[in-house]
């Protein structure tokens, strides 16, 4: 038996060229959390998460890291349980379910490279090209609706989805709302994320009310996702299709928006929901009630899972500096197809993520 010999981390902070604004949130730079695992047979794998400036790699190191190694290098799911049990005093739902999370999926990297196939295979998740959500453009007041269109237009071609974000000023809304509905292409579905920027129900519909007679793939992440009851209020009302499910770390939560009516199409986090292993249940669960998943960023492992991927502009651009350091992964061509290499088919730059044994 192969076992897990050890867990290192890593971590880097990537400057932004300009603030965004998410929801309440404002973001100047992207750290990244890293975790690398090795086998006994040398074998390794990797993960990377945004730490949203958390103490990822040290809760890794402190509380996750002692009770994967040892495990069964073939058998993750047996150690994502061993992970959870191990933490379960302070680690069933937070941020140590995400640490958790990143060990996870690098314990499937690992089990995927030792069987020489692809992710997606050992997974039985086929390799046809997924759904995509390109995250097209954050508006600011200091930049015109049009010169935001335009920017959204430039990118669109070939996506299934484009996505943008919501500036609380409603006239600014209504004419960049007005200028997509009429100018992208026929079969480009537009979302709005709220970044849980709306206090409750009665702010997010007054609100909505102004933008006019917008037509959205859906509205994501109106409230915060907890309040499954606002959440279907705003889609019983305001006659917009919803999702909601970034961050969320509890299973108990994505289902209860499910049961309660108010999503579309739900949210997957893989790293925040604590890795592959609860998230293949999490998808499992959703296809048989007919809603459909899409993955919040990490392309690169959400490819695998068969759900939707969502994706910045690949390359250099000035929302999301991943791609300069993920080397491989899927090819995004509009819809996005995994990889057909080993494990999950890509590495981290060691210019940028420098682990303990480098």
């Amino acid at each position: 038996m192969s076992t897990v010999a050890r867990i290192e981390t890593a971590t880097a902070a990537l400057p932004l060229p300009a603030p965004l604004q998410l929801g309440a949130m404002t973001v100047t730079r992207r750290e990244y959390s890293a975790v690398r695992a090795t086998a006994d047979d040398g074998t390794t794998g990797v993960a990377y998460c945004l730490s949203r400036e958390a103490p990822m790699a040290e809760i890794v190191e402190r509380l996750v890291a002692v009770h994967a190694v040892g495990a069964d290098a073939h058998d993750p799911a047996s150690t994502w349980e061993r992970m959870l049990r191990g933490s379960a005093i302070v680690g069933r739902v937070g941020l140590v379910r995400r640490a958790i999370g990143l060990v996870d999926i690098a314990l499937w990297d690992i089990a995927a490279r030792r069987a020489d196939a692809p992710l997606w295979k050992l997974l039985g998740t086929g390799d046809a090209p997924r759904d995509s959500i390109l995250v097209a453009a954050y508006p600011s007041p200091d930049r015109a609706p049009r010169e935001v269109a335009d920017e959204v237009l430039a990118q669109a071609g070939g996506w299934t989805h484009v996505k943008i974000s919501r500036i609380p000023d409603p006239a600014y809304m209504r004419e960049l709302l007005a200028l997509l509905n009429v100018e992208l292409p026929a079969g480009i579905g537009l979302i709005v994320d709220v970044g849980f920027g709306w206090p409750d129900a009665d702010a997010a519909l007054a609100e909505i009310a102004q933008w006019g007679d917008p037509q959205l793939a859906w509205l994501e992440d109106p409230l915060l996702p907890e309040d499954a009851a606002g959440v279907a209020r705003i889609r019983r009302e305001s006659g917009l299709a919803v999702s909601v499910g970034d961050e969320v770390t509890d299973p108990a939560v994505l289902k209860a928006l499910v049961e309660v009516g108010g999503v579309e199409a739900l949210r997957l986090d893989v790293v925040a929901i604590g890795g592959v292993t609860p998230a293949r249940e999490l998808i499992a669960w959703a296809a048989e009630r007919g809603v459909p998943v899409s993955g919040h960023v990490y392309p690169e492992v959400t490819a695998h899972l068969g759900i939707g991927v969502e994706t910045f502009a690949r390359g250099i651009n000035p929302y999301d500096p991943a791609p300069s350091f993920v080397l491989g992964g899927p090819s995004f061509e509009g819809r996005v197809r995994p990889t057909d290499a080993a494990g999950l088919g890509f590495t981290l730059d060691p210019g940028v993520f420098r682990f303990g044994t480098d």
